[in-house]
């Protein structure tokens, strides 16, 4: 498997525990992780940092991950981008919309870092290939 120090990862996540959790399992496979606590923030870094994929958790305040998927998906630039849903909500309405609306794929947390990178890398490889 090659490097993968060439991608970033924008992990928007209201949890400081989950962000440094992603931080952690994707870094010690060698990808660059950049981190927002809210959708706003994570929107504004998604259009500044332009990463390579978007992890994206469901429940937040202010903005909620639907949201946040609904205008990724809603501007031209960010659309490419593959989102993963990553979230400790089981309503499956929540997690079929932002399939719906273009999200890849999802995991429930608590996660389980290994199948993180997993994820991760196969939606990479997948964007790379496309």
């Amino acid at each position: 498997m090659e490097p993968n120090s060439k991608y970033t990862i924008l992990s928007i996540d209201d949890e400081e525990l989950y962000r440094q959790m992603i931080d952690i399992s994707l870094v010690f496979q060698g990808m660059k992780v950049i981190a927002a606590e809210s959708g706003m923030k994570g929107l504004s870094l998604a259009r500044s940092a332009k990463p390579d994929l978007i992890l994206l958790d469901l429940v937040m305040p202010e903005l909620d991950g639907v949201s946040v998927c609904r205008q990724i998906m809603a501007d031209s630039t960010l659309r490419k981008i593959p989102v993963v849903v990553l979230s400790g909500s089981h309503d499956s309405d929540e997690i079929e919309a932002c399939l719906q609306m273009g999200a890849v794929d999802y995991l429930l947390k608590p996660f389980e870092p290994r199948l993180l990178g997993q994820v991760v890398q196969k939606h990479l490889n997948a964007k790379k290939s496309a």
